[in-house]
């Protein structure tokens, strides 16, 4: 009998590594519930892609911190598919800012939808895993939650926690046959560091050589898929800055020594980038 093909769950599908997960695994065959907020962006997507709703995609406009939305969604997933074999956690926002000057809202936010959304989604979606024996929850943290970035104190809270989260739930699952991993990525070329260009207090966000691409998340996801990691974190090649994450992470006080070089570092390719589009 020829294997049904695996159903996927995809959050935050209308931009950034999302969007581009939801392309890669339609084209793998994959059958698929897309699901963003931005309702428009997300009809975008699937016009310009050329889907439509069917035996094999549909999505909805989904706010990640409302538990009963994924509980609807899943039922309807259910319904449709029978089975759900993967729920990717993509779903983010990044607001920087300096805590003491940040908007109430800005820092509740970034802890509702990163932390939270994931949490639910996480919560409500393992029940049908762990009824079916099998699944593999695949949550998107960042770098940013194992080291600390000033400028991002509420992103780098929000990430810490979705971490510290799936490590604990990964444990709690495995008995019953269902995997949960983490990818904590450094900064990636999409929408979201675009928006970040002209904010001196994301300026650490762009301290690096140069952002990581879609095209190398997508390749640590299926590596992920295929391994079942616990966590990887994913760095441009060659720069070391995933282990100046876990260093700064098990040493803070060493970070304070090299934050002001990266500080000014990130600056100056913020100036760069905006040079660049001008130009």
């Amino acid at each position: 009998m020829t294997p049904r093909a695996p159903v996927s769950i995809v959050s935050g599908a209308a931009s950034g590594i999302g969007r581009h997960m939801a392309i890669a695994l339609h084209r793998a065959g994959h059958r698929l519930l897309l699901l963003d907020v931005a309702a428009s962006e997300l009809a975008d997507l699937v016009e310009r892609q050329g889907w439509s709703s069917s035996e094999t995609l549909f999505w909805q406009a989904l706010d990640v911190r409302d538990a009963g939305a994924w509980q609807r969604a899943l039922d309807e997933l259910i319904s449709r598919f029978g089975q759900v074999d993967y729920l990717f956690n993509i779903a983010g926002v990044l607001r920087s800012g300096y805590v003491h000057s940040m908007p109430h809202e800005a820092l509740t936010l970034q802890l509702d939808v990163n932390a939270r959304g994931v949490m639910l989604a996480t919560a409500v979606v393992s029940r049908q895993m762990v009824n079916q024996r099998s699944g593999h929850i695949i949550n998107v943290a960042s770098i940013a939650g194992i080291s600390h970035v000033p400028g991002l104190a509420a992103y780098c809270a929000s990430k810490h926690a979705v971490r510290g989260f799936s490590l604990a739930v990964a444990h709690e699952l495995r008995e019953h046959g269902v995997a949960v991993s983490v990818l904590c990525p450094d900064a990636v070329e999409t929408p979201m560091l675009v928006a970040q260009e002209r904010a001196p207090a994301a300026a650490m966000t762009f301290g690096g050589r140069r952002a990581l691409t879609v095209e190398e998340v997508e390749r640590a996801i299926w590596q992920i898929m295929r391994t079942r990691a616990l966590e990887v974190i994913l760095d441009v090649p060659f720069t070391g800055r995933a282990w100046a994450a876990r260093l700064s992470n098990l040493f803070p006080q060493l970070a304070t020594l090299v934050l002001g070089h990266v500080q000014r570092s990130g600056l100056a390719r913020q100036r760069a980038r905006e040079k660049a589009l001008q130009g």
